[in-house]
């Protein structure tokens, strides 16, 4: 409460200091309304002080919870801007999970009609149909689970519609795929990429290395490689020539190798036609590295090399890492 007093004007005589003085002095009570000061402080953190900030100010704020799905997702039922402003970041990045589909005969609906297999990109149609896969910049395709068998261009050949409505993708996460059969028909699965992919990260691909460092290659503005794990247990069939590689990506971001140091990848990628231009290098347990280190000498500026060390006196494995700073 603010209590304001004011003074008499003349002076007070002893006859009417009980009265006059109680009489004359003037006691004003202003009565603050604090859910409306609430309500003030409130609007200028929630809805009506972002309307004041500059888009660029609002999007630096937000990029700092990119994090943070949780923080995204508390600020978007704030209001409308902030709304607008946290979607893309949301579903910035998607994880598509499915499922090698049953390779015995589906059943079939009371209405006669085939029944879908549980998971098989389920999440990629009911993202399109909200109409917000415009948003990714980052698409992982992935089984259910590292078990399960790899991916073949028929098990995804029914998605490919939804798959071209990602029109800004940057990172490509490819996870247990069989990669010599999508060489020939590179376009028809990943042409809708070619302009917009700056990193292709594969994990855990089967097919021999030349097939692997073509996809590599067919990437105009690649940047930024990743290859962990690859195999070379399903042999391709006779008759399946790999096409061979006439361009080269530029290949002037970060190049991280896991498990991936056989001769032939290594050799294979160090002869690209545009030649290498990483700037970092991450190699972990690759037996070959000269060839990589000699195509990469002139840019690189950091290379961090993982050795992996086998204890005599126990079975267990460790690793050692050698950093370089040029």
């Amino acid at each position: 409460m603010n209590i304001k007093l004011k003074l008499p004007a003349r002076p007070i005589n002893d006859t009417d200091l009980p009265v006059g003085f109680v009489s004359r002095l003037l006691i004003k009570l202003t009565p603050v309304d604090v859910q409306h000061r609430v309500d003030d402080i409130s609007k200028q953190f929630t809805g009506a002080g972002w309307k004041n900030l500059p888009q660029e100010i609002v999007d630096e704020i937000l990029g700092h919870l990119l994090d943070n799905l949780a923080a995204l997702k508390a600020c978007s039922l704030t209001c409308k801007r902030l709304f607008g402003g946290t979607r893309p970041l949301i579903h910035r990045r998607f994880v598509c999970w499915g499922s090698v589909p049953n390779s015995h005969k589906p059943k079939r609906s009371p209405f006669n009609r085939l029944q879908r297999v549980p998971g098989a990109f389920e999440r990629l149609i009911d993202k399109d149909r909200l109409g917000i896969l415009h948003y990714t910049r980052h698409l992982t395709l992935r089984p259910g689970g590292l078990d399960d068998l790899f991916y073949y261009p028929g098990d995804i050949q029914e998605y490919l519609p939804h798959l071209q409505s990602i029109t800004k993708l940057h990172t490509l996460t490819l996870v247990k795929f069989y990669i010599p059969p999508f060489t020939l028909a590179f376009n028809e699965y990943f042409g809708m990429f070619t302009n917009t992919l700056r990193h292709l990260d594969m994990r855990y691909a089967d097919g021999p290395a030349r097939a692997l460092l073509y996809i590599v290659s067919q990437f105009p503005f690649l940047e930024d490689l990743t290859i962990v794990s690859p195999t070379g247990q399903i042999v391709p069939p006779l008759g399946h020539d790999i096409p061979q590689i006439t361009r080269s990506p530029p290949l002037r971001g970060k190049l991280v190798l896991v498990k991936a140091g056989s001769k032939e990848f290594s050799d294979g990628l160090a002869a690209f036609p545009n030649g290498l231009n990483f700037r970092s290098l991450e190699l972990s347990w690759c037996e070959r590295p000269q060839a990589l280190l000699a195509a990469c000498g002139p840019t690189a500026t950091s290379i961090s090399y993982f050795l992996q060390s086998t204890n005599d006196n126990s079975e267990s494995n460790s690793s050692i890492q050698v950093d370089f700073v040029m």
